[in-house]
């Protein structure tokens, strides 16, 4: 129940692939925001530069663009409205002022307690009033009627809001300017104009807000196009300049950060991870839910982009992108390493991106070199294991990134020499991709315990620790599986599977047969111990041989696919000679089937299901009887039906289809293992006699027949 229980809550594999490629994201943005950390340079306004710096993007010189602005809108002058009304108010008030004035020199006001307020709010003092009790109404009524023409004058031609000011200085210098007013007289009607005296000109706000708008907008940004020099060294920093610079992240003190460029990034490798996910989830669905292989394309990516990132800053065309889609096509599949290559063009191109501080030719050129060179790479390849194709592939990749580079530079670039120089670099990524692919091969199949071409060959070499103890301790097992071998890889080769797979997991299906080689036929001379064994013990020691083989080769790191075939070869098939010894001693009502059964799984891969045709065809074939073509083939389908009827083969993916063509190869490598031989006569060898060397006449006489048989 406890082991149901951890099972039962164990993660499941889609969420530890989320998590590894959530894990491998941060990762690779860790490493392009490296790249793209700005130099930063500590400079200040009136201060010489000491060296050139060129914009890394499109930059708008914000500040000059505000000072012009500015410039613009106070240039705009103010609008104004006409208040026809203000007019008649002011001649009204200014009349009343004057009533005022004339009730204080008749008397009609009491002012007996200066100062005195008019009701207009004017105050008149002691020497103001003694002033107008003394005046004649004459007086009064000319400088009243003067007020009056100069008032109007000045409100027909306008007052603005910012005028008023003028106009009284004018009202008041010309009424100064008749010598027949006092001036202290001319003093309080200035005093009173300055609360009836109002602007007929009124601002229009609207309107001058408007044309201050459009006035900005007819000020042309300025920009900074990518690859401009900001500032030149020797010359003095402007504060315009400061605020590029700063806006660009680029200075020591202050410094903001570009968060809209690291978001751009993150954006695009977001789409770069997706798109690895539809491919798998559509067209890898086996893969995505198994977090070993997940884990290996990560390492791929990760290590790719890091091995990018340190060698642009030796060239930029020297990126060895092609070492990403050589490990992927080797260890993972050809056709996935070919979506692989597009994933690793694109991040490359980030990287060199950020580290020329632009989007320019070389990211171009990087993303089209991968794209080609990954898609021949992939293809050559294709079902190789020999390490020297890896070399040649990287000569292949070579050849095609410097075709790549100049064409691309020729289309671009007009400097030639320059061109040349980046495809030499090109060329140079290639072999650079295949010797560190040499190099990081053998690790990563070790570290993820991978059965690739090159790592079945290892396990093929008959100096492999087990195969040689097979061979020492359980020769007959050995032999057995060599015969195995060949018929599963004839078989898997005919049907499209791993043909190598088969055969190297033939040669180890029978492993846990060392734990107990002595109770196995093959091994055995002469004595059998099942003998004098009881028959469900006899049936144990059968049945457990498939995970004493697991047991054993996990202790020498067999890829998984190896382990799945020892343990799936037999699946949960009965050992029917012991349960028959077991009911004729027992009842067949005191028996079960299931004590007798293989612990299984059943095959689960065509290549398992292959390694258990052959090893029942190959057992079966030794003992018949009638080895003829036909009679092979009878004996072979009829084996393969009694898989097929207890049910041995349906968790597997092989077809009917499949069973007929590894049908034909299984008759093919039986008819030339038990192949008819010649019956020697027994006949005495005569002996050596000595013969005499004929003369020259006698070999003259030989005819040309008798000269052959003799020379014969």
């Amino acid at each position: 129940m406890a082991a149901r229980k951890t099972a039962r809550h164990a993660p499941s594999p889609i969420l530890i692939s989320a998590l590894i490629g959530v894990a491998t994201f941060l990762a690779l943005m860790a490493i392009l925001v490296a790249v793209y950390v700005p130099v930063r340079y500590d400079l200040r306004a009136g201060e010489v530069s000491p060296i050139t710096i060129t914009a890394s993007k499109d930059v708008e010189d914000s500040y000059t663009y505000q000072q012009q602005v500015q410039q613009a809108m106070d240039a705009v002058p103010v609008s104004y409205t006409l208040d026809e009304s203000v007019q008649d108010a002011v001649l009204a008030d200014l009349n009343a002022f004057f009533d005022a004035l004339d009730a204080v020199r008749l008397g009609e006001t009491d002012v007996s307690a200066p100062p005195v307020t008019l009701s207009e709010g004017i105050s008149l003092d002691a020497d103001d009033v003694a002033l107008i009790t003394g005046l004649d109404s004459d007086t009064l009524t000319a400088i009243r009627a003067d007020t009056q023409t100069i008032t109007d004058e000045l409100l027909s031609s306008r007052i603005t809001e910012d005028g008023v000011d003028e106009a009284l200085n004018k009202l008041g210098r010309e009424l100064s300017e008749s010598e027949q007013y006092d001036t202290a007289l001319v003093d309080v009607v200035a005093r009173g104009a300055k609360v009836w005296l109002r602007p007929n000109m009124l601002i229009d706000q609207e309107t001058t807000e408007y044309n201050r708008q459009r006035a900005a907008e007819s000020v042309e940004h300025i920009v900074y196009i990518r690859g401009r020099n900001i500032v030149r060294s020797g010359e003095i920093i402007t504060d315009a300049q400061i605020a590029m610079l700063e806006s660009l992240g680029l200075l020591t003190d202050g410094a903001t950060v570009d968060v809209l460029r690291y978001i751009g990034v993150a954006l695009l490798v977001a789409l770069v991870f997706a798109m690895l996910i539809v491919y798998m989830v559509v067209f890898e669905k086996g893969m995505i839910r198994e977090p070993r292989m997940v884990s290996l394309l990560c390492v791929i990516i990760l290590v790719t982009c890091g091995v990018c990132a340190l060698v642009q800053y030796v060239n930029q065309f020297l990126v060895p992108v092609a070492l990403g889609v050589m490990l992927a096509a080797l260890l993972i599949r050809p056709r996935f390493a070919l979506v692989v290559s597009a994933a690793l063009g694109v991040l490359a191109g980030l990287i060199n991106a950020g580290i020329n501080g632009s989007f320019s030719t070389s990211l171009i050129i990087v993303v089209m070199t991968t794209l080609i060179s990954g898609t021949l790479c992939a293809a050559l390849l294709r079902g190789k294991t020999q390490r020297v194709i890896v070399l040649l592939s990287g000569l292949l990749v070579s050849g095609s990134n410097m075709l790549t580079t100049l064409a691309v530079g020729l289309v671009t670039e007009t400097n030639t020499t320059n061109v040349l120089l980046w495809s030499l670099w090109s060329a140079g990524s290639g072999l650079l991709a295949a010797v560190l692919c040499i190099g990081l091969q053998p690790a990563l199949e070790w570290m993820f315990n991978l059965v690739t071409s090159a790592k079945l060959m290892e396990l093929s070499n008959p100096n492999h620790p087990l195969i040689r103890q097979m061979i020492l301790e359980a020769s007959g097992t050995y032999h057995h599986s060599i015969i195995v071998a060949n018929l599963a890889e004839a078989a898997a080769n005919e049907i499209g599977a791993n043909g190598l797979l088969a055969r190297v997991g033939a040669y180890y299906h029978d492993v846990g047969k060392l734990k107990r080689p002595l109770y196995f036929k093959e091994n055995q001379i002469g004595d059998n111990p099942h003998d004098r064994t009881d028959p469900l013990v006899s049936a144990a020691i059968l049945t457990a041989h498939p995970t004493d083989g697991v047991e054993l080769a996990m202790k020498y790191r067999m890829p998984r696919q190896i382990l799945d075939i020892i343990q799936q070869h037999h699946g949960d098939t009965p050992v029917m000679y012991f349960y028959d010894r077991c009911v004729r001693q027992s009842g067949e009502s005191n028996v079960d089937i299931n004590d007798f059964r293989y612990p299984g799984p059943r095959p689960q891969t065509r290549e398992a299901a292959i390694v258990m045709l052959a090893d029942t065809v190959e057992a079966a074939a030794r003992t018949a009887p009638d080895r003829t073509n036909e009679g092979l083939d009878k004996l072979i389908r009829e084996l393969i039906r009694a898989k097929i009827d207890d049910g041995q083969l349906n968790e597997s993916p092989i077809t009917l289809a499949d069973i007929e063509k590894a049908t034909q190869a299984f008759v093919t490598v039986l008819s030339g293992v038990f192949h008819q031989r010649i019956k020697y006569p027994e006949l005495k060898i005569p002996s050596r006699r000595e013969k005499k060397a004929p003369t020259a006449d006698s070999a003259a006489q030989l005819t040309g027949d008798e000269t052959d048989a003799q020379s014969t």
